[in-house]
């Protein structure tokens, strides 16, 4: 009778054991699943001939059905691509060297099929077939104009963060609610960030 209990006991530990070890697997997996929905690639940062450095990158957008639902139904989606430059030994409270936040609207228009991205800061509203080409062309960043070079302390070594997430105070006032709440409406990249010497 004792040895069943102990059994039983051991088994009940290691079944509570191993059940602990699938939930952390399982939150670790929807922690990256839902992490990967916005993505950075191929930045690069160039000194051009006329002395400012430059940054080129792409973001890979992938919408949560949530997200993807709302955008068929006629919302407009606005995302954010935050660029900021500070010198690495700046304090947290000093002025960044050069900050910009690159904001973009997504739309689909049920009449005609068509999604339209626009720069809500310059540019022309580009209208596409597909939601991947509209996607793809919102997250193509080229030839942007981050700061003078001349502007920069030459002994000083700066940093550059690129952070990228969907503008929920942008949505609709009915619509934020459950946005806040929803997991599957907090879509950011994970922060892309590189130290240069200019």
């Amino acid at each position: 009778m004792v040895s069943i209990m102990a059994w039983s006991k051991n088994r009940k530990d290691e079944l509570s054991g191993h059940r602990r070890s699938l939930a952390a697997l399982l939150l670790a997996w929807s922690v990256l699943a839902w992490a990967a929905y916005l993505e950075f690639s191929q930045v690069t940062l160039t000194l051009g001939e006329d002395g400012r450095i430059y940054l080129d990158a792409q973001i890979k957008y992938q919408l949560t059905p949530a997200v993807s639902e709302a955008l068929e139904n006629g919302v407009p989606l606005i995302f954010v691509t935050h660029v900021q430059m500070r010198a690495t030994d700046a304090w947290i409270w000093d002025k960044d060297v050069a900050e910009y936040r690159l904001r973009s609207q997504l739309r689909y228009r049920p009449l005609s099929g068509l999604y339209a991205v626009r720069p809500l800061d310059a540019g022309d509203e580009q209208v596409f077939a597909t939601r991947e080409a509209a996607l793809r062309f919102m997250g193509r960043i080229r030839d942007f104009a981050l700061i003078e070079r001349k502007r920069l302390d030459l002994n000083k070594e700066y940093e550059v963060t690129l952070e990228a997430y969907l503008d929920i105070e942008a949505l609709p006032l009915p619509l934020r609610p459950r946005a806040y709440l929803s997991r599957d409406w907090h879509l950011s990249a994970e922060p892309w960030t590189w130290q240069i010497r200019p």
